[in-house]
């Protein structure tokens, strides 16, 4: 959606360039708070660039993009206000509060737009110059927020530009991983020796650290002052609260006390963590602000059912959003379903399929007698991210037994598909029809379908 008007007096002022880079800059908001929407931007006389809360309720805050100087003749502003995504039949989550981080980063991007824009020089800067700047702009905000949120001197966004060089690069013809925990707390200095350039320049520091196992432990000055075995340095075991790939434990774990924990992936994913949660990730080229709580809420309100205690159906949707998470990370893709009613497993659920059908023998009975009575939210993640990666779907009851694993659906409201969309997908659109579908691509995107249509993907 574009928001500065055709033929405005704003457009003609600003330019073809300089139009593009305000919409590509603006529209970061969506891509890094997939939670948080934005109305229509209005445009109207000149006032600062900012974030300001619209209520004591934080429920809503006004953005101001300020464009040129406050004297000049053609310097104007546009006004958007940002709140909770709009989930139709989820209005207690709509009605949440916006968390501090959220509005930083949105106050970041504003006002990054507004220095850009801050002149008409400024504004007369060539196609290239924009560009250039539009490529780095989703990072230079994450960038800005960690080194702000952490109270760090050595400047992030080197941090993050070395792991992209590495993730270009592989040791004995291997993509390289590494990790790094930076300390905040820490504050050694050495002037002749910092991180990251003195280390990621040679081979032999660059592939020391892979990021799940051992880290650099990093001074808030960019010092080294420490190469750590992550699973030794901290033990105190992680809440339900606190949300990560499972193969992240250890370095979830270590981000906690105000630090910041960096890892590099093999499959070129950068992963940020702290206080034990993963915050942001740079996955396909973007990069995203994680709010696990909101998403699990989100979850819960849509998979309501009668006979199901909200506490219980909470662990339920806990439990599934964390194996969605590792089957994101893991690349391997799944399918799990939350019925809304017990009754209607084979409305989707091909006969022969559900763990309680018996006509099932040998292998699949004697292992259904595993999972016989088993429940999602008590069993391990490791379990969950190998059942989901079987051809075919994890269907559950809302209580969060397990009713089917490897299943074939045939839901006899069947889903309709806009574009070239996979079986996979089919399959969650007319499952949802009967409940809740979480649906994880083999890319790692993370798709939650209810009544047939995609209402949140992350």
């Amino acid at each position: 959606m574009s928001i500065i008007r055709q033929s405005s007096s704003l457009q003609a002022f600003l330019g073809p360039s300089a139009v593009n880079f305000v919409e590509y800059a603006a529209d970061s908001i969506r891509r890094l708070l997939p939670h948080v929407e934005v109305s229509s931007w209005s445009e109207g006389s000149w006032e600062s660039a900012g974030c300001t809360w619209t209520s004591t309720g934080r429920r809503e805050f006004r953005l101001t993009i300020a464009i040129g100087e406050r004297d000049e003749i053609h310097s104007r502003s546009l006004v958007a206000n940002v709140k909770r995504r709009n989930i139709p039949g989820a209005s207690s989550v709509a009605s949440e509060i916006i968390d501090s981080r959220e509005h930083d980063i949105c106050n970041l991007i504003v006002r990054r737009i507004s220095h850009v824009l801050s002149s008409s020089s400024a504004i007369s800067q060539d196609d290239v110059s924009l560009k250039a700047i539009l490529a780095e702009f989703d990072e230079y905000v994450v960038a800005a927020h960690i080194q702000k949120h952490h109270d760090l001197k050595l400047p992030v966004s080197e941090v993050l530009g070395a792991l992209h060089k590495l993730s270009e690069q592989s040791y004995e013809n291997k993509a390289l991983t590494f990790g790094c925990v930076l300390d905040p707390g820490n504050r050694q200095i050495v002037e002749d020796v910092t991180f990251p350039e003195d280390y990621l320049s040679s081979k032999r520091y660059k592939a020391l650290s892979d990021g799940f196992r051992t880290a650099y432990l990093i001074s808030t000055y960019g010092q080294v002052v420490d190469f750590i075995d992550l699973d030794r340095y901290g033990k105190m075991k992680l809440s339900e609260r606190n949300h990560f790939p499972d193969w992240a434990e250890p370095m979830a774990r270590m981000s906690r006390g105000g630090r910041c924990g960096i890892a590099l992936s093999r499959q070129g994913d950068i992963l940020v963590f702290d206080e034990g949660t993963l915050r942001f990730t740079y996955r396909y080229g973007q990069w995203q602000y994680w709010n696990h709580t909101h998403l699990i809420k989100l979850l819960r309100d849509r998979a309501k059912a009668q006979g199901v205690q909200k506490k219980v159906l909470g662990r339920v949707v806990g439990a599934i959003y964390r194996a969605a998470l590792d089957v994101s990370f893991r690349r391997s893709g799944g399918l799990f379903v939350v019925l809304h009613h017990r009754h209607s497993l084979h409305e989707i659920v091909r006969q022969g399929d559900a763990v309680t059908d018996g006509s099932r023998r040998g292998t699949d009975a004697s292992f259904d007698a595993v999972f016989s009575g088993k429940k999602i939210q008590f069993t391990s993640r490791s379990i969950l991210v190998e059942l989901a990666s079987l051809d075919g779907a994890v269907v559950l009851e809302n209580s969060g037994k397990i009713v089917a694993y490897g299943a074939v659906l045939r839901p006899k409201k069947s889903g309709k598909l806009i574009g070239a969309e996979g079986s996979r997908t089919k399959a969650a659109i007319g499952a949802s029809n009967y409940g809740l579908a979480v649906k994880i691509s083999s890319d790692g995107d993370i798709s939650v379908f209810h009544e047939g249509k995609t209402f949140i993907r992350v």
